[in-house]
């Protein structure tokens, strides 16, 4: 395996190991994929440390084999070959260059992507900034725009918009970095 170094901004965190599964050197993962098969499939994986206790060294790793298991997936590493090792993985993510990835289809978005456009709301014929998106929520009904006050806004206050396309969300631009969507302000 070989170490090199990530900066924070060039990577996309796949998969977390969350233990170690049977004595032949599996890991227990709990992927962040909608397509998990992605990891048997991207180039230049590598294990780094936790993003909430980030380190600069990371090395190489390669999914040989990976299956759901449960609620979540098992793996078999390349080089991880019994227990202790795989109980030494655990806490480590499976990240991939950001610009190793596929890019979304023309009429989709990564989750990602949204995090940080501002949130333009029309109602009754007016607009208004409600904020910019800080994260997205995966909910039983929908999912759920959080929005977070920004310079300009109409309000300190944090807004919940459901993510329903064409009904709610009516337009998405990244070019521009906003979304627009048909909500009430809540003012």
């Amino acid at each position: 395996m070989s170490h090199s170094s990530l900066s924070s901004q060039d990577y996309l965190i796949l998969a977390d190991i969350v233990g170690a599964y049977g004595i032949k050197g599996w890991v227990r993962l709990r992927v962040r994929l909608d397509d998990p098969n992605l990891l048997l499939t991207l180039p230049n994986l590598q294990l780094a440390s936790s993003s909430k206790a980030p380190s600069t060294s990371t090395q190489s790793v390669t999914v040989q084999a990976l299956k759901r298991q449960g609620k979540g997936f098992i793996a078999c590493l390349d080089g991880v070959t019994d227990r202790t090792a795989a109980e030494a993985l655990r806490g480590l993510e499976i990240q991939v260059a950001t610009a190793a990835f596929p890019a979304a289809p023309d009429d989709e978005v990564y989750w990602r992507d949204l995090e940080g456009l501002e949130v333009w709301c029309t109602e009754e014929g007016s607009r208004s900034l409600l904020g910019k998106v800080k994260t997205l929520l995966e909910t039983g009904a929908n999912d759920v725009l959080v929005i977070a006050p920004c310079e300009g806004s109409i309000d300190d206050q944090e807004h919940l918009v459901p993510w329903i396309p064409d009904e709610v969300v009516t337009r998405i631009d990244l070019s521009d970095g906003r979304i627009e969507v048909d909500w009430y302000a809540n003012v």
